[in-house]
């Protein structure tokens, strides 16, 4: 084939292909409405977020969860001197006395029988009505009961004066409870309750200066008993007196508030050995045994305090805590009574041991110092607060920029 013949076919192979075509879009124009509906959507959007932002700013909840320092300590052998809570003023460390009685019932079997002559005791209370001057009356002296028996005081008893109100009413000067015995032994002295006067008392003094009886009066007995043999006794009364020695701590730990703080050194137990009743008419009876327990009370937190001042270098905490304040040695200096009803005007205690102290920080201090602030402001607020090692908090809504502005809306809880 000839070069001219090939150039021919090309050509007319051009000339019958379709010709392409320039593709044509249509651009239609977007509604109005439907741009509008946009807008506004996006416009309801942006409202709803700044609504949601702003409502965070002012119902925002807040907790502060702190952690407070723990100071070691140790502590040898400081005395600290406490008065007696009517010697001390308002706010001031003092002491308090409390007093527990108790008795022990228990029955056995006698098996002895011996004749018996005893003499009934008991309890009572001088009252004052004759004059405002105290009256003190000696051990020994000789009182006659309503029910026509004698009997005499077994220690000194010292009756306050009495008192008259604003409406010229007036009240008794009472004393403390006073032991009493009959003068004669078997069982016509005792009694359930009775009224006594002075012996020598005459005239108006005989009817306003009088006693009257705590509780029963017992013991007097006279004839043949069943009791326990000498070689029994021994172990009986010891029994007797363990037991009793627990129901005494046991009751005294379930009267002492919380407030307030003792140790076993400042707790003193006492048997009323004339209580002592291992006799009885049958071969079964009923052995009994009295005592009192005395505790010496010390204000919880103003004791802490006062410790603190002893082994802290930092005087500034107003609040603080030690946790283990009862494994702390706490021993009487020197001697202080172990049953006198007139405690002592102060004493003075021996402290030794090991601890820690927590100083407290106030939760109404921190509230305040953080009510609308910033929460970018968190760490530098807190490093004010000496009490506080560490601290962090939590938002609700967590987006919030801002703590509550109400106290009411922040809680502080302490790990």
């Amino acid at each position: 084939m000839k070069l001219y013949d090939v150039i021919r076919k090309e050509n007319n192979k051009l000339e019958n292909d379709p010709k392409p075509q320039t593709e044509e879009r249509l651009i239609i124009a977007e509604p109005k409405s439907k741009k509008r509906r946009r807008i506004i959507f996006f416009g309801l959007l942006a409202l709803v977020v700044t609504i949601i932002y702003i409502s965070g700013i002012y119902l925002v909840r807040a907790k502060i969860i702190i952690k407070e320092r723990h100071i070691p300590f140790n502590i040898e052998s400081v005395v600290i001197d406490i008065p007696h809570e009517k010697e001390s003023t308002e706010g001031r460390l003092s002491f308090q006395t409390m007093t527990v009685n108790s008795e022990i019932n228990r029955e056995i079997f006698g098996s002895e029988l011996v004749d018996i002559k005893g003499k009934a005791k008991g309890e009572v209370v001088f009252l004052n009505e004759y004059s405002k001057t105290s009256v003190t009356l000696k051990s020994g002296t000789k009182i006659i009961g309503s029910n026509g028996k004698t009997y005499l005081t077994q220690e000194t008893a010292n009756i306050p004066g009495y008192t008259v109100d604003s409406k010229s009413k007036k009240t008794a000067g009472a004393s403390n409870t006073v032991s009493i015995i009959a003068s004669e032994t078997g069982p016509s002295s005792n009694s359930t309750g009775i009224s006594f006067s002075i012996s020598g008392y005459t005239g108006a003094k005989k009817t306003q200066l009088y006693a009257r009886s705590i509780g029963s009066i017992s013991g007097g007995e006279s004839g043949m008993m069943h009791t326990v043999s000498d070689a029994e006794r021994p172990a009986l009364i010891e029994s007797l007196k363990t037991q009793l020695s627990e129901r005494l701590k046991r009751e005294t730990r379930a009267q002492i508030p919380n407030n307030l703080i003792t140790y076993p050194d400042l707790q003193f137990i006492s048997i009323d050995s004339n209580s002592l009743k291992l006799e009885g008419e049958g071969v079964k009876f009923t052995a009994k045994i009295k005592g009192t327990m005395i505790s010496y009370l010390i204000p919880k937190s103003l004791f802490e305090s006062a410790i603190a001042k002893e082994v802290l270098s930092d005087k500034s905490y107003t609040n603080i805590s030690i946790p283990n304040l009862t494994s702390l040695s706490v021993v009487p200096e020197s001697a202080i009574p172990a049953n006198s009803q007139t405690p002592p005007g102060s004493i003075s205690l021996k402290i030794s041991g090991q601890g820690f102290v927590i100083p407290k920080a106030s939760p109404e201090r921190i509230k305040q110092s953080l009510m609308g602030l910033n929460r970018k402001s968190f760490d530098s607020v807190i490093s004010n607060f000496s009490e506080i090692e560490t601290a962090k908090f939590k938002m609700l809504p967590f987006w919030a920029p801002f703590f509550p502005k109400q106290e009411r809306y922040l809680k502080v809880e302490t790990l």
